[in-house]
């Protein structure tokens, strides 16, 4: 907030938005909308981050079907999508301060940060051959509403410091240049690790077939994921139509 001028009502509007995809998917936990005024009104939890600003704790199971193409294609599965990349990562000196990896807890190598979301992507689209403005649809980590405008950047969506501005712009909406969580991320199902990683992959799935619904991103041909766990570990998938 105070680097780059990010708002609460930038917070609220993350957890709007994610409220208004997952009212439309059948398979999330929370189906109700809210409005910026119920988030400012929920109890504080860790200043500036409210109740609302925060996911439900969950348990859940998502599963996936992996195969080579061809195979797929001789059980006549046509609208089959490509894994066409998988990055996990597992920091070298990871912090011994929960949610705090970035920094190295050994003093000979603190001048050389290991970012774990940084590297997370760049692995991902060196691996699938695509940049990142080939990406149509995100599914990303969403433990919190300041968290998720944190992974587009780190997914390079826009460069540090302009993820508000896409999101002010509507641009990550449904029908936005850049749709994120379309599912209604964690915030519509809790967190419940690593079963939202796969159910990541499976709202991906069935964007890129167009099963979507009223969810649907029209034309997605390119997904990509982020997932995140404790101490810098964390994962991510491209999968393409």
């Amino acid at each position: 907030m105070e680097i780059y001028g990010d708002t609460l009502e930038d917070f609220a509007a993350v957890k709007v938005k994610n409220a208004e995809h997952g009212f439309a998917n059948p398979y999330a936990r929370y189906r109700k909308k809210f409005t910026a005024a119920d988030v400012a009104a929920s109890p504080m939890v860790a200043d500036p981050l409210r109740l609302m600003d925060v996911c439900a704790t969950s348990d859940g199971a998502a599963a996936l079907i992996v195969c080579s193409l061809a195979y797929a294609k001789k059980l006549g599965k046509a609208d089959a999508v490509k894994v066409a990349a998988i990055s996990t990562v597992t920091p070298t000196f990871p912090s011994a301060i929960v949610e705090m990896p970035d920094l190295a807890t050994d003093s000979a190598v603190i001048g050389n940060p290991q970012s774990f979301r940084a590297a997370l992507p760049r692995k991902a689209y060196e691996e699938a051959g695509i940049s990142p403005k080939d990406v149509s649809v995100v599914e990303c980590y969403d433990l919190s509403t300041a968290l998720e405008l944190d992974w587009m950047e780190d997914l390079q969506l826009c460069e540090r410091g302009e993820a508000a501005k896409l999101l002010r712009a509507g641009e990550t909406k449904v029908g936005g240049r850049i749709p994120v969580n379309p599912s209604g991320g964690l915030a519509c199902f809790g967190e419940a690790v690593p079963a939202q990683a796969l159910a990541q992959v499976c709202e991906l799935t069935w964007q890129l077939r167009g099963q979507a619904g009223e969810r649907q991103v029209a034309g997605a041909k390119v997904g990509i994921t982020a997932n995140q766990g404790l101490f810098g570990h964390g994962s991510s998938v491209i999968v393409k139509r």
